[in-house]
């Protein structure tokens, strides 16, 4: 409980007051309106900086999953190539991790990532392993997993899996030792007809040396460790919310009842994604109808933005579909071909972006978020 307190006293201090006597302390009530809810990029971002990423034979993205930035160094998953690819703030091409195969060192997946004590861990689902290497990326030692997975992390000496209801044993988190490879414990159980069910989307966060986690249709924030503990729930009104048992429902009860919705646009919000607590503020992402909306809750703000994010004169290249945070910084990508549908006559571009061509690797844009 100590954790939900300091979230809901420090980055929800206004819904206690304007709560209408709710006794309901544990939940973060959002206010959606049936039409489209627009939130100006101007008033969520103070500047922007662009990284046109170094377009060559070595360096060519076909997706981009996930992001970190460490020691000025921007590392990129491409799932689709099974590539980790390593840039410097500039956007120019360092490396890559590149060892697709079955041998020493090598593997045939390449799921998730996450970087620490100058180490890479990634998951190698296909093999049931986690594989770690150096910031060179220079094998270093890998051990097995138990069960299939699509995302890792770490809470000090723990590696966490995330298995995407792929567990046969119906335990959606296992934790291991990330430096002896040794089992430590599983839970999170799950019913047997949701097995094989798997989900797109951002699974963990972590803040103050804690792991939370969200599943589709649960509108919950839980802290993971050797069980899950639910710390606020998040509330967008019935007429926006599947009913409570939904998130159990098989794959085929939840596609019978979506069905009843001929018009998507009159579809419940079906899930949060892109999690991120920080001291200073809350933020995660969810779908309103086809809509990709934003909640962003700063600690020295008393309302909530909520909403898509809106393009504006300063801010011209915004992507609601990806979404990385880092600190005080939320980064996006476009591709280059967005540039040639500006109106140049209205946007000044900048110098780095000019001489781009229409087929060159997406640009990455840092946009500085307001402090208050």
């Amino acid at each position: 409980m100590k954790v939900f307190y300091f979230i809901i006293c420090l980055v929800l201090l206004y819904q206690c007051r304007n709560a209408q006597h709710s006794q309901d302390q544990t939940s973060i009530h959002i206010t959606i309106k049936e039409d489209f809810q627009g939130v100006s990029a101007d008033s969520l971002f103070s500047s922007v900086t662009y990284i046109p990423l170094e377009t060559s034979k070595n360096s060519l993205l076909v997706s981009i999953n996930k992001i970190h930035i460490q020691d000025s160094t921007i590392y990129i998953l491409d799932k689709k190539q099974k590539i980790i690819f390593a840039f410097d703030l500039e956007g120019k091409y360092k490396s890559k991790l590149d060892k697709h195969g079955r041998g020493y060192g090598e593997y045939l997946s390449l799921d998730d990532f996450f970087i620490t004590d100058s180490s890479i861990y990634i998951l190698a689902s296909d093999q049931q392993k986690v594989s770690v290497y150096n910031l060179n990326f220079e094998f270093n030692f890998d051990f097995p997993i138990v069960t299939h997975g699509t995302s890792i992390t770490f809470n000090r000496d723990s590696l966490f899996i995330f298995t995407n209801y792929c567990s046969t044993e119906l335990q959606n988190f296992y934790i291991y030792n990330r430096f002896t490879g040794e089992y430590l414990n599983k839970f999170g159980s799950f019913p047997k007809k949701q097995l094989g069910i798997a989900y797109r989307q951002t699974t963990f966060a972590k803040y103050q040396n804690s792991v939370y986690c969200f599943f589709p249709y649960d509108y919950s924030i839980y802290k993971c460790h050797e069980k899950l503990e639910k710390v606020c729930h998040i509330n967008f009104g019935k007429d926006y919310m599947y009913p409570e048992n939904f998130k159990n429902y098989s794959d085929e009860e939840r596609i019978n009842y979506i069905m009843r919705y001929s018009d998507p646009l009159q579809q419940p919000i079906g899930r949060i994604d892109n999690l991120f607590i920080c001291d200073n503020f809350l933020f995660f992402t969810f779908v309103k109808g086809i809509f990709p909306y934003i909640y962003f809750k700063h600690t020295k703000q008393d309302v909530a933005h909520v909403g898509g994010i809106i393009n504006s004169h300063q801010f011209p290249l915004i992507n609601n579909d990806f979404i990385y945070i880092d600190d005080d910084t939320y980064i996006s990508f476009c591709q280059a071909e967005t540039i040639f549908s500006l109106d140049k006559k209205e946007i000044q571009m900048p110098k780095n972006l000019r001489t781009i061509k229409i087929d060159d690797n997406p640009i990455l844009g840092l946009y500085k978020l307001k402090k208050d």
